[in-house]
Formats: C-alpha cells, structure tokens, sequence
C-alpha cells in the first residue's frame, strides 16, 4: 500500500489535496504536517512513495523562507528516497527555487491548483514506489542535516545536558537538543533501548550482562554500560519480548 506525506502549513490546502488525492486513490495511507521538522521524523520512521511539498512553511519568517524547498532537497541524502517522487506547490514561481525543482523533484504545481491538474500529476507520481533500503539505517537529523547511519554500526547512545552522543563502531557524533525519549520517537528502532534514563544500547552489540552488579558489556567498548536501578524490571522486560533474554 502506497504511503504519501504532506509537508503543508495552510489546513484548507492540506484538506483540499487529501481529498483528492482519495479520489485518484482510497485506499492510500497520507500522512500531513506543518512543518519541516515533524516531516522528517515522518519520512524517517516510514516508507513515503511521494512527497507533496509546500515551498513556503513559515511566511512569517523575516527575510523570506524556503524551508520546504530545503526539505524536499535534504530528503534526497536518505537514500530510499534518492528518486521518491516530489511535486512541489507554491503560491508563486520563484526562480531561485529553480535548482530545486529541476534537480530534485518530479512536477511544480502552482496554487491556486487545478483539481484536475492535481489529480493527473498524482495518479501519474503513484506509478513510482520507494524501495526499501537494502543496508538497513539509522538516520538523524538536525536543522535539516542529516546524518546516515547503517543500523549495525549503532552500539549505544547517552544524552547528558541537551546533547544525545552517538557512539559506532567507527566514530561518535553528537547531535543537540535530543533525548533518548526523543530520538526513540523519532527513530522508532525496535534495536535501540532504554538501559537508563539517559541510555540507549542496540541489542544486536550486547556481549554480557550483569545482572547483580547492573551493567552491560558491548562489543568494542571497554567500559561497562551502567542499567538504571528504576529501568532494571524494564530493561530486561524489553530484552524478553524481543527474545534477546541474555
């Protein structure tokens, strides 16, 4: 079943296209948002087949504002999405978003739309569909950059003072004003859990665990990783469903 996300910050616009687009297709799953920031939580947690995206997201900002532009040229470094369909709407052609719209996305369509043309430039996008990804990967992302990951390199995170450090098997990376409660949300990773309240471990690179003193051994990491003595019943509960009971 096709998947496609709206990144749209007028509601009339958004319910307008959602119609439609059930009219080419009902039984299509549409996703709708806003902004630029819960869109790319959107198309990291699923698989979009096309991206309909509004240029312009914040008219209040002061100085002029493209961050839908950036969003549908950012979400091309996700690597399913490289050839994703995305058809960009905007009140008004601006030839600077020329480079966008020309080497990233699929058709333009100018508001006021046509219902008609709406509808034939979605019907002929849903000819596409997104191919998983053969390496499965983690991705995060901060003022529109975004960070790949292959899920396997992931040991294990820690947040400390608003800064969520990210340790591989290659290197560590830090990414600002995440949690660990925030980056689960938005990664929806079934791999990746709570050990403490600030600590996240990816199942798949636990080497040991003891129980009695409460810490994890990981492979590659030579200190032990500390279990939360509140997330004790949680931690090995989460271990249990996931069949991972060390």
């Amino acid at each position: 079943m096709r998947e496609i996300l709206i990144v749209e910050d007028n509601e009339e616009y958004r319910k307008s296209m959602v119609n439609l687009i059930k009219e080419v297709d009902s039984d299509v799953i549409i996703h709708e948002t806003s902004n630029e920031n819960e869109a790319y939580v959107i198309a990291i947690k699923k698989i979009i087949d096309m991206f309909i995206v509004d240029i312009v997201l914040h008219s209040d900002r002061i100085g002029g504002d493209d961050s839908g532009a950036e969003f549908a040229y950012n979400i091309r470094s996700i690597e399913r999405y490289r050839f994703t369909p995305v058809i960009i709407v905007s009140r008004l052609y601006d030839p600077k978003m020329n480079m966008y719209i020309t080497a990233n996305c699929y058709s333009f369509i100018e508001k006021p739309f046509d219902a008609g043309v709406f509808k034939q430039t979605v019907a002929g996008a849903m000819k596409y569909k997104t191919v998983e990804d053969k390496i499965k990967y983690m991705y995060f992302h901060d003022n529109g950059i975004i960070e790949a990951v292959p899920e396997n390199d992931i040991l294990y995170m820690e947040s400390r003072v608003k800064m969520l450090n990210v340790y591989t098997v290659k290197e560590q990376f830090k990414i600002p004003r995440r949690t660990c409660g925030r980056i689960l949300d938005e990664l929806g990773n079934e791999n990746l859990i709570k050990c403490s309240r600030q600590t996240l471990v990816n199942i798949n690179h636990i080497k040991s665990i003891d129980r009695v003193n409460r810490y994890i051994i990981i492979d590659g990491i030579s200190e032990a990783v500390e279990i939360g003595a509140s997330m004790i019943k949680q931690f090995f509960e989460e271990l249990k469903k996931r069949g991972r009971l060390l």
